[in-house]
């Protein structure tokens, strides 16, 4: 494993409904590994220290024993009993549990995290902010925020609609990234049908 600054650790969203899926995103497989084990995977080989999974409560029942059992060990579950309210909602639950500074932040609905764009954004990550990884112009995930902005969403999340709209009011700096992988997200069964990446 890989040695990373204790000021860094990393929270995963996984709180909505899953409604366009009909399936809980987390537990959805390619290959051996759940979307969640895989993005956990990746974080915890590139040396987080701290991951934290906020999670639609429903996902952790019974029913999904052994995809926790999977995963449990190597991160902290937020179990959100809100989804409706949203994604900033789930992300100030994350951030509630984590005095670090510096916060990677990711969907569970991405799972083609690369240790590479995780190293990319760590080299070069703005002091203040969001620092946003970016292919032909585009931006994608994951992202990194600074204290700044863990501090507005904790204390003030309610008065945004949007990441897109609290990361506005903010430094942004964006570092193009040579992968497309930051730009995915698989939201419905076509798109998971059509997903030409095999999890490992």
């Amino acid at each position: 494993m890989k040695t990373l600054n204790k000021n860094y650790a990393a929270i995963i969203l996984a709180g909505g409904h899953s409604s366009r899926m009909n399936y809980p995103k987390p537990w959805l497989k390619k290959g051996e590994s759940t979307f969640l084990g895989k993005i956990i995977a990746v974080f915890k080989q590139f040396g987080i220290h701290e991951i934290i999974v906020v999670i639609n409560e429903k996902f952790t029942s019974k029913e999904w024993k052994n995809e926790l059992f999977d995963i449990v060990q190597n991160c902290k579950i937020i179990k959100n009993p809100h989804p409706e309210r949203g994604r900033l909602y789930s992300l100030q639950l994350g951030l509630k549990v984590t005095t670090t500074d510096n916060l990677f932040i990711h969907n569970v609905d991405n799972p083609f995290i690369e240790e590479r764009v995780l190293k990319l954004l760590q080299d070069h990550h703005a002091k203040t902010g969001v620092s946003i990884p970016s292919f032909k112009g585009k931006g994608g995930h994951p992202v990194i925020i600074t204290q700044a902005i863990n501090e507005e969403l904790k204390n003030n999340y309610q008065n945004y609609k949007t990441l897109k709209e609290v990361f506005s009011n903010f430094p942004e700096k964006y570092i193009e990234v040579n992968t497309n992988s930051i730009l995915k997200n698989i939201n419905t069964p076509q798109e998971l049908e059509e997903m030409d990446y095999e999890l490992a």
